[in-house]
């Protein structure tokens, strides 16, 4: 070879190299959890990594492994790995996404703003990225851009999302009377907790105590305000072991159901229903019997959900919510001698549940043992239940009337 001639090309193919896309300035992929004892996820992770050394260029390797990462508790990891996949790959809009999620999980706003603003630099139509944009604005007290970022997802088919975002800008900036004109109807559609609440407080402000402790009223529960987020849902599928298990019951208490029992039939593979009857590993396969019929009941499966109570009760007849979840079913049909069955025997099992007092209670109720029902609220209370405030005041207003069995369903709690 003439190398006096051919060094300039050398250099320029160097040059190129440089500027390319590729492991420059990346380094490794990131190493987190192949150590963990949760076999399963280490396997998973494990298997992520070589694929992600296999592949050093790619971007979506490096960003699938910060998904797993994430959904799977790793944080400090998937935000590096994030960072390293939108280094590789600029034009994929997950990547910045993603970072500016977890960004403001961590508690960082301006942090979750600037990523944020790179992924709708590439894709600036995909409205809950406009949403999360005016809830971090809100978040550091910027309500005008807010209310301007909830606007722009309305435009984009997020309307009545974007209807609730407005309205807390309108708050911020001291518009109690607009934004109570967009709560209203918005509480009557969706029927959501944090909107009555939101409306509640705006109309107290106004003035309207009576209106206000209505809507707070129907807005007593602590469930958060939620949109589908078609992006975030893909880490979803990289949850292993048992972060994979909280996530299920978090979808599942979400009315996610379909997604939830994906979930679990998967770790049943792993974790099959027999376990339940062993003593040794019984705890885990007898928690993920049980949640799947949460979620089949969620789902309106009613038999499958009795099914699988019934069966992992033939396996393991002292495991409690076994019980309650029977006796539950059996409650909704109005069959109240056989909750009483099932309920005394989680009581005997475990006599410091609460939960299972109450239920007791609204059973005894309903059978005309009123005597037996105040006792058993009374120790519901003793125990103290985190709804003792509801026994203690549905009592005070029924135990004169003695209503009838057919009246039990009208309970509000356990």
């Amino acid at each position: 070879m003439n190398w006096p001639r051919a060094l300039p090309l050398l250099c320029a193919i160097g040059v190129l190299a440089a500027c390319a896309p590729g492991t420059a300035g990346v380094g490794e992929p990131v190493v987190a959890g192949v150590e963990t004892p949760d076999e399963e996820l280490s396997q998973y992770l494990g298997d992520l990594l070589a694929t992600a050394r296999a592949l050093p260029e790619s971007g979506r390797m490096r960003g699938r492994l910060g998904m797993a990462y994430e959904v799977n508790g790793f944080l400090a990891a998937a935000r590096a790995s994030y960072e390293q996949a939108e280094t590789l790959a600029p034009e994929d809009f997950r990547w910045p996404y993603f970072g500016a999620r977890l960004a403001a999980r961590e508690g960082d706003a301006e942090g979750a703003l600037a990523r944020l603003a790179r992924a709708l630099a590439i894709d600036a139509d995909y409205a809950p990225a406009w949403l999360w944009r005016g809830t971090w604005l809100l978040d550091l007290h910027r309500a005008s851009e807010a209310l301007a970022a909830f606007q722009q997802a309305a435009a984009l088919g997020a309307a009545q999302e974007a209807d609730f975002g407005c309205a807390q800008a309108l708050i911020a900036q001291g518009k109690h009377a607009e934004a109570a004109e967009l709560l209203m109807p918005l509480a009557e559609r969706l029927g959501h907790p944090a909107v009555y609440r939101a409306l509640g407080q705006t109309l107290r402000v106004l003035g309207r105590i009576d209106d206000a402790r209505i809507a707070l009223a129907r807005g007593s529960e602590t469930r958060p305000f939620e949109w589908a987020d078609e992006r975030q849902r893909e880490k979803t599928a990289h949850a292993r072991g048992y972060a994979s298990f909280d996530l299920a019951q978090k979808l599942s208490s979400a009315g996610r159901s379909a997604e939830a029992l994906a979930i679990f039939d998967r770790l049943r593979q792993r974790h099959p229903a027999e376990q339940c009857g062993r003593p040794e590993r019984f705890f885990f396969a007898c928690n993920l019997l049980n949640s799947s019929r949460i979620a089949y009941a969620r789902a309106d499966r009613l038999p499958e959900a009795l099914q699988t109570a019934q069966r992992g009760l033939a396996m393991n007849p002292d495991f409690v919510p076994f019980h309650l979840s029977i006796a539950s079913h059996y409650r909704q049909l109005r069959d109240f001698d056989a909750a009483l069955r099932h309920l005394e025997r989680a009581v005997t099992l475990n006599p410091h549940l609460g939960h299972a007092r109450v239920q007791l209670g609204r059973v005894l109720f309903a059978l005309g043992s009123f005597d037996e029902a105040k006792a058993a609220f009374g120790e519901a209370l003793r125990l103290a239940h985190p709804q003792r405030c509801s026994i203690w005041a549905w009592w005070k207003r029924n135990r004169r009337t003695g209503r009838r069995r057919s009246n039990a369903s009208a309970v509000p709690f356990g």
